[in-house]
């Protein structure tokens, strides 16, 4: 798979907006837009050098990610901007619809996983396979940086790309990883994911990048694309390649996970 980089946007507006709170008050932000991308960032924190930083990588990671998405038909043309909250009272990043909301210092740090929140922006996902969804997220996030442009913010695993199946293979030798396994290819997810980030949500994350990366490396991009936008992902696996989830988790895990593994799923 390969895809030229995009250029930089050439158009950016910066100004004070005020704009209502979830109180019911209102409180002032500065507003940054491009072609792609709205940033409403906390009025300090950042300089103007960084706010323009932040707002041009995000819209080339839009327009970038748009590239990749777009063969597989599955992901609708964008109608509006995707919007970012770049904010101090942001604990954790995350996505709602086409909101994406990031900590003020992880986007200074250059850390923040907008790669991955904007992914999740772009795509629908109306199923429970959470494995599916995040491990696309994780898998294009670490593609593009490494291979367009962008940074990888690796929350969870510095290997990347290209050493995520090694990563994959230390997390299955031990408990952490082995309680997570039945969830990569099923509905559902692990119980505390969003609480226990260290002991649960890393192994996990780690664990559906790779069997996400894996399905990608067979079956192309744009069928698990199309995989992630439908409402049973399982199924339509078995019914695109002919082969049932056990065959395709336990090819998987044959390579990766210590003797006996593959057969249980734990």
């Amino acid at each position: 798979m390969t895809v030229a980089g995009t250029a930089l946007a050439t158009t950016l507006t910066c100004a004070p907006f005020e704009r209502a709170d979830r109180r019911g008050g209102t409180r002032v932000v500065m507003r940054c837009e491009s072609e792609r991308a709205l940033v409403d960032f906390d009025p300090e924190g950042l300089d103007a050098r960084e706010r323009d930083a932040f707002v041009r990588l995000a819209d080339r990671g839009i327009a970038d990610l748009e590239r990749l998405l777009a063969p597989s038909g599955a992901v609708p043309p964008r109608t509006e901007r995707v919007r970012y909250v770049v904010s101090r009272r942001v604990d954790m990043s995350r996505a709602f619809g086409r909101t994406v909301l990031l900590p003020l210092e992880r986007v200074k740090s250059q850390s923040a996983p907008y790669l991955h929140e904007t992914v999740h922006a772009l795509v629908r996902t109306p199923h429970r396979s959470t494995w599916l969804s995040e491990g696309l997220a994780c898998y294009l996030e670490s593609w593009v940086a490494e291979n367009v442009g962008g940074y990888d913010a690796h929350v969870f695993t510095r290997a990347g790309d290209h050493g995520i199946h090694e990563a994959a293979r230390r997390y299955l030798r031990t408990p952490p990883g082995r309680e997570v396994l039945p969830w990569v290819g099923a509905p559902g997810e692990p119980p505390s994911l969003e609480e226990d980030r260290a002991g649960v949500a890393r192994p996990f994350y780690v664990l559906a990048h790779s069997f996400t990366k894996y399905l990608v490396d067979r079956l192309g991009l744009d069928a698990v694309v199309r995989l992630t936008t439908g409402a049973d992902p399982e199924l339509a696996l078995e019914r695109l390649s002919g082969r049932g989830m056990a065959e395709w988790r336990g090819d998987w895990l044959g390579a990766r996970a210590p003797s006996g593994l593959q057969k249980t799923g734990r």
